[in-house]
């Protein structure tokens, strides 16, 4: 349960630094931001059931870490779609900011890779406790 939430801060910290160019137009760099930091929870909640998911099924390293990178895009997605479904934006999908959903997605493809042999480790805890039975 501690990993996708080190996972999670990670990305939103390096989505901060990926999205630093936007600092053009201070306002709208601080209210994406603060767009992570509210909706991106719904993300976090989502990323934490399909890891939970995924670091059980009986796959190796290479599998697990391949359904990781898909288990980015999903809630990232579901997150940004909130905003629509929230009211925040009338039509999010067609938004001159739809540059931001992909930041969040290389940040959180990073910050999977950055967690890659805590990922590892977990496949092998998982390989132990099946043949000790």
């Amino acid at each position: 349960m501690k990993t996708p939430f080190i996972i999670y801060c990670r990305g939103v910290g390096l989505y901060a630094l990926l999205t630093l160019p936007a600092m053009i137009t201070p306002p709208m760099y601080l209210i994406s931001l603060l767009y992570v930091l509210i909706y991106g929870w719904f993300a976090w909640f989502v990323f934490t059931l399909l890891y939970m998911v995924i670091n059980n099924l009986p796959f190796d390293f290479v599998p697990k870490l391949f359904a990781l990178f898909i288990a980015v895009v999903i809630p990232v997605g579901f997150a940004y779609h909130m905003l629509g479904i929230l009211g925040i934006e009338d039509d999010v999908w067609g938004s001159p900011f739809i540059i931001f959903p992909f930041a969040a997605v290389i940040a959180g493809w990073i910050s999977v890779c950055v967690s890659k042999e805590k990922i590892r480790t977990s496949c092998y805890l998982q390989e132990e406790s099946t043949s000790s039975r």
